[in-house]
């Protein structure tokens, strides 16, 4: 009985042997196999990509502050208007009425005040206190009234373009919307920089543009004018506003195109870059793996410190390679 015991035993131990020779051999027939790129010459650039909006340099939405109907409208989009020019109208009602019949208030009150005055001893001056004050009330309703008239005219307060008209003559205008646009100033840039990329946005950056009206390979120039230091909120993502200027504006450029901006931040030429993948870190160390010979699978590790990482997963190295080196981006077995 021990005897079959032994001899099963041993028959585990042979075939577990066996199992673990065909392993090894398998193992040993796998191929390491390198994919390489080559460290280049080459200029780095990054750059910060968003979408824009053209606009004029200002750009004011005008309005009534009272509801009514439109009855005068002396504009049009494209009418170059000059500053305090009266450009709409909506009817006063009986908003006029309100006011003469406050201006005859007022003169009749001062008129019971001359009265008073002139009969001292019928009055008390307590008696003229209260008739002063009801003089000044009078002014007050009249001024109030007569806000309420200036409500319904909409004067320039700039000279400049219109370029949106909202409401015709004869329409309703209602209270506080936007009944004209008027503009001045150079067509600019407006665009959101996300807040994880704003600290590499400075003033006098360049940058290329795009525009979707335009062909796709036509690009115009721009700069960095303006950084409003205030944040802006949008689907609870922190923004900066950013305003660019066009270094040559194309005559056919319209306020409200869409536009896509790459705002060159930084630049390094003539250095030596590597896709970002090859570098790996080890003992707070950056390294890279360069293939030496491919035939004979030798493989190098080489310590490279890392400078300005540039679009495309593209990395600057300030030392470590020269150029021309083949670096390791991926090992598999085959």
């Amino acid at each position: 009985m021990r005897k079959w015991i032994k001899r099963i035993i041993w028959v585990v131990i042979l075939l577990a042997a066996a199992a673990g020779g065909v392993f090894f051999f398998s193992s040993g027939k796998n191929k390491i196999q390198h994919t390489t790129e080559e460290a280049k010459i080459m200029d780095v650039n990054q750059t910060v990509s968003v979408t824009g909006t053209i606009n004029p340099e200002v750009m004011i939405d005008l309005g009534f502050k009272t509801s009514g109907i439109v009855e005068k409208m002396n504009v049009d989009i494209g009418d170059r208007v000059k500053k305090n020019q009266l450009l709409a109208k909506v009817d006063i009602g009986a908003l006029w009425e309100e006011y003469k019949a406050s201006q005859e208030d007022i003169e009749y009150q001062e008129e019971t005040l001359d009265h008073m005055k002139d009969n001292r001893r019928t009055y008390e001056e307590e008696q003229r206190d209260a008739q002063k004050a009801l003089i000044r009330k009078a002014e007050a309703l009249s001024r109030v009234t007569g806000v309420r008239i200036s409500d319904t005219y909409i004067y320039a307060p700039i000279p400049g373009t219109i370029i949106k008209r909202n409401v015709d003559l004869g329409e309703i205008a209602v209270y506080n919307t936007t009944v004209l646009t008027i503009a001045d100033g150079e067509l600019e840039i407006e665009t959101n920089i996300p807040e994880s990329d704003i600290i590499k946005i400075a003033l006098e950056q360049n940058a290329e543009v795009s525009l979707d009206a335009f062909p796709s390979d036509q690009t115009f120039n721009a700069k960095v004018v303006e950084i409003e230091p205030a944040a802006t909120v949008i689907q609870d993502v922190v923004y900066y506003k950013v305003k660019l200027k066009f270094d040559l504006i194309d005559p056919s450029f319209k306020p409200g195109m869409s536009c896509d901006v790459d705002i060159k931040t930084a630049e390094k030429n003539n250095a030596v870059a590597i896709p970002l993948r090859a570098v790996k870190t080890e003992g707070g160390e950056d390294y890279v793996e360069i293939l030496k010979d491919e035939k004979n699978n030798v493989v190098e590790k080489v310590k490279v410190t890392t400078g300005l990482e540039g679009d495309d997963g593209i990395v600057e190295i300030t030392s470590g390679l020269q150029g021309g080196e083949k670096v390791i981006t991926l090992t598999s077995q085959k």
